[in-house]
């Protein structure tokens, strides 16, 4: 009964704890079995510490040693399965967080607790056969050491796995390429890390979260970029001035700004059988474990300008769709969707309906934009509108570009305005151009979408994406590998859609969480902005 009362509680106890800690049949299933493993050897330790006073070779209490040994072994072997089957999966991951300690405590208490158990019962059978009664009288106070040790080390297995539940789970295992997401803390608060395409050669590297100030690395005098309150104690240091930056062996990278894109960037040469990087803030270092593997064939376009929309939608797939989905393949921008054809083609023959006496064309050299350049080009000229080489007066601007060259283009546009009238017709951005780095630089732009920000379908994408990769920003490309990856297509029809600074940040936030936090809610499609409905994109098609 001494053994079965405290077996009992501590079965209860762990039972309930383990079951809100990890979700899956086998994971559920190796939890029921740590929990009565370590219960019973929780129990059997604590009854052989209470039966120390007898004798060598005259202990009744044998047959509960065994019954310990064998729960040990049952318990080591399942909480050493549970690290193999759902992490941590790295040896830095193990002893570097909190979970990884609790974990290894988890497994290596019940192997202590065997070990000593098992080396007390074989001792005490030696003794009472060839042992001397001093023999026996020095095995005795042994055996009330050990028996202490065992007891102390099983409750201590029992409080390591009681603490899982409440610590964040481990991020999965890096795999060659695919895209790694995972939460770093550099001691001032949690940033989101993403890496792409995990292969041999450049990688983009992406730093967000709330306090993040990166400098605008374009300029000869750049501005901080921040997306909210400057974190406390991240001043100057070695990472180009901000204290953030990523470390290879011993070449260190700055995290800067790329126009267009959330958070901060580094372009990062990862060689083949790379197994770490290091991040940097402030004077403080987190090691984060990656795996390129050899294979040196990288998607086109995942580092270069469009790489961060490309990442922006493969991290949309993996929230929808787990790291199975994170593989790296072809970017956005490597093609242009017949559905953006058919909205960027409806939006010049809306511009011919409204009279605009001219379009100014802002592209780059991605094929997706290449092709929409030419779809813009061959509908205005079946429309009889004129492509000028920049923007005037009273014409329009639309822009078919990437991310980093349409921040750049509205931006110019923008500082062009305040001295002389430029593009009054209006600033039109592509489908895929929906993104706080490109609309923050525009006083107003106007975009056609096959959907409204605040609908059910993109908050849901917002708020998974916010729950897996905290302060990574929302995009098109990214909601729309998201549906895909969770079976629900974006529909459409296409309708316009005005986009324009406003005081209060238009986002559906979480119970509890107003999003403000001092500044504009990082996670809304338009952070310190809205974007709404104006109107149908239908028009008739031109003769």
């Amino acid at each position: 009964m001494s053994a079965a009362l405290p077996g009992a509680a501590a079965t209860g106890f762990l039972a309930v704890l383990l079951a809100s800690a990890r979700s899956g049949p086998v994971a559920t299933a190796l939890d029921a079995g740590y929990a009565v493993a370590a219960a019973l050897l929780t129990g059997a330790a604590l009854h052989l510490l209470a039966r120390r006073e007898a004798a060598p070779g005259r202990d009744r209490s044998a047959p509960v040693g065994w019954i310990a040994v064998v729960a040990g072994v049952l318990a080591t072997a399942a909480a050493l399965a549970q690290i193999l089957l759902t992490g941590p999966f790295s040896g830095i991951d193990l002893v570097g967080t909190g979970y990884g300690r609790a974990a290894l405590a988890a497994a290596l208490a019940p192997a202590v607790v065997t070990g000593v158990l098992a080396f007390d019962l074989f001792a005490d059978r030696r003794t009472a056969r060839t042992g001397t009664g001093r023999d026996r009288a020095r095995a005795a106070a042994l055996r009330e050491r050990t028996r202490t040790v065992a007891a102390v080390a099983a409750v201590l297995g029992v409080a390591a796995a009681s603490v899982l539940a409440a610590l964040p789970v481990p991020a999965a295992g890096a795999e060659p390429g695919r895209l790694l997401a995972r939460g770093v803390d550099l001691g001032s608060g949690p940033l989101t890390l993403v890496v792409t395409p995990m292969r041999p050669g450049p990688n983009l590297v992406q730093l967000t979260g709330p306090g993040l100030v990166v400098p605008d690395a374009t300029g000869p005098d750049p501005a901080p970029v921040t997306t909210a309150e400057p974190m406390a104690g991240h001043g100057p240091g070695p990472a180009g001035g901000t204290g953030f930056g990523v470390r290879v062996a011993d070449r260190e990278v700055p995290v800067t700004a790329r126009p267009g894109a959330p958070g901060g960037w580094a372009l990062v040469d990862l060689p083949a059988g790379t197994r770490s990087l290091d991040v940097l803030a402030g004077g403080i270092s987190r090691t984060v474990p990656v795996d390129v593997g050899s294979d040196r064939v990288a998607p086109a376009g995942a580092t270069g300008p469009d790489g961060p929309e490309c990442a922006s939608a493969v991290l949309g797939a993996v929230v929808a769709a787990g790291p199975a989905a994170g593989a790296v393949g072809a970017c956005p921008a490597e093609s242009l969707r017949p559905a953006d054809e058919r909205a960027l083609r409806d939006t010049v023959r809306s511009l011919a309906v409204r009279g605009a006496p001219g379009i100014a064309l802002a592209a780059d050299a991605s094929p997706r934009s290449r092709a929409a350049a030419d779809a813009v080009r061959a509908e205005a000229a079946a429309a009889g509108i004129p492509v000028l080489p920049q923007a005037g007066a009273d014409g329009a601007l639309v822009v078919v570009s990437g991310w980093q060259d349409a921040a750049r283009a509205v931006r110019e546009v923008a500082l062009a305005a305040h001295d002389t009238p430029t593009a009054l017709g209006g600033t039109y951005l592509a489908p895929w151009l929906l993104i706080g780095g490109v609309l923050g630089t525009a006083q107003s732009a106007v975009l056609p979408l096959p959907f409204g920000p605040q609908e059910p379908l993109p908050q849901r994408y917002v708020r998974a994406l916010a729950a897996t990769a905290p302060g990574s920003a929302p995009s098109t490309s990214g909601l729309l590998a998201w549906a895909d990856a969770a079976g629900q297509p974006v529909e459409e029809p296409f309708g316009l859609y005005g986009a324009a600074p406003v005081a209060v940040p238009m986002s559906i936030e979480p119970p509890g969480e107003s999003g403000h936090h001092g500044g504009p809610n990082t996670a809304a499609w338009f952070p310190g902005g809205a974007v709404v409905h104006i109107g149908p994109l239908a028009v008739p098609a031109t003769p």
